[in-house]
């Protein structure tokens, strides 16, 4: 697919106004970063948040995820504006957070080139865009060449991140002197010469919740892993961000193992920039440590189960069968022995006298009066 390039500057069809305020660093974003982030969103997303058929489209969406038909959400434009409105703004403050970080702060003060890959809605340019006014804080970091924040994604989010990138520059006054936009359309699991060079040319790669829906096609998702490893220029950087526990398992020859197991692997194609438990809290310490024992037992588990289901299923199984059918014979049996006792209990009850008195003792466990 070829490549399209959008100009995110301010669209000359929408009027923010003016603002007297010039770019002061991390003061543009006031005492609450988190609240100017979503002041953004507000007035990027208005349109699309004033639609009376709103929540009808979110469910629809929702729907469309739950049966995993990525296409169907995302190949169709009238959904965009609504996806945007509803899951950009968490994942935008959850970027922010991630790209406050004391390495990826210092890596944009060196004014990276960022590929953000599956980025078309937007939540990394505005993440990204708010860390960087924190970032370019220093008056002396902020001469020099731009950073560059290009999105990509294989459908045309161009209006969504037009509107974005025109809150941004108008509300905190980032120009194309700091921070410059870029947007292309490309299908990474087509690979071309086009998104060959956008990794290659960058100082970072992002993959940002996108690897799940990647992962719906697994033979050509790990052919563009392979690739971007292939491609990525010594000393770039590549983050990954998702939710390992929503992933299927890949399939690797006859073998099949979670993805998360997959995603552990890439740590040896990469030195990484910030040692484990850094920056956490003890509770968040805590909190991992409890989990990498949870997936270590995992693994076990699952190295367990594969073993079974190699070696032991068929024995296991014909022993199961085995039980089965004693237990099918037992049961026929205790009920054969039930059928009789019952049937001597009426003649019994119709033969003596005093029967009533007899079958109702005999119901209650106590012996019969003689």
């Amino acid at each position: 697919m070829t490549s399209t390039a959008h100009d995110t500057g301010l669209p000359a069809d929408k009027d923010l106004g003016s603002s007297n305020t010039v770019f002061r660093g991390k003061g543009v974003l006031g005492q609450n970063h988190q609240q100017s982030i979503l002041s953004i969103l507000r007035m990027a997303c208005a349109d699309a948040m004033k639609r009376p058929d709103f929540s009808a489209k979110l469910q629809v969406i929702k729907r469309r995820f739950y049966d995993r038909d990525f296409d169907g959400v995302f190949l169709d434009p009238d959904n965009l504006p609504v996806y945007a409105a509803q899951y950009v703004p968490r994942r935008a403050l959850c970027y922010y957070e991630i790209f406050s970080s004391p390495e990826l702060q210092a890596l944009l003060r060196e004014r990276p080139q960022i590929y953000c890959l599956g980025a078309g809605s937007g939540s990394e340019l505005v993440g990204v865009s708010a860390a960087s006014c924190v970032a370019l804080d220093d008056a002396a970091v902020q001469e020099g060449k731009p950073i560059v924040v290009h999105s990509q994604d294989y459908t045309d989010w161009g209006p969504i991140l037009d509107s974005l990138s025109s809150a941004i520059r108008y509300k905190w006054k980032l120009d194309e002197q700091h921070i410059e936009y870029k947007f292309s359309i490309d299908n990474i699991l087509e690979m071309s010469t086009e998104i060959e060079h956008h990794i290659s040319s960058a100082s970072l790669v992002t993959a940002m919740f996108v690897f799940n829906e990647l992962f719906a096609d697994k033979t050509n998702a790990m052919r563009f892993v392979k690739t971007m490893v292939k491609c990525l220029r010594p000393g770039a950087h590549f983050l990954l961000v998702d939710s390992a526990g929503s992933f299927s398992s890949i399939k690797v020859g006859k073998m099949s193992y979670m993805s998360y197991m997959f995603f552990d692997s890439l740590g040896q194609f990469f030195e990484p920039m910030a040692q484990s438990g850094q920056h956490l809290t003890d509770r968040e310490a805590a909190l991992l440590t409890e989990y990498e024992l949870i997936r270590n037992e995992v693994k076990k588990m699952g190295g367990l189960i594969a073993d079974i289901n190699a070696e032991e299923l068929d024995e296991l199984t014909q022993s199961m069968r085995s039980v089965e059918q004693k237990l099918a014979l037992v049961y026929t049996v205790f009920r054969s022995s039930i059928y009789a006792h019952l049937s001597q209990q009426d003649v019994v009850s119709q033969t003596n006298d005093g029967a009533s008195i007899y079958s109702e003792q005999f119901q209650t466990n106590c012996p019969p009066f003689d």
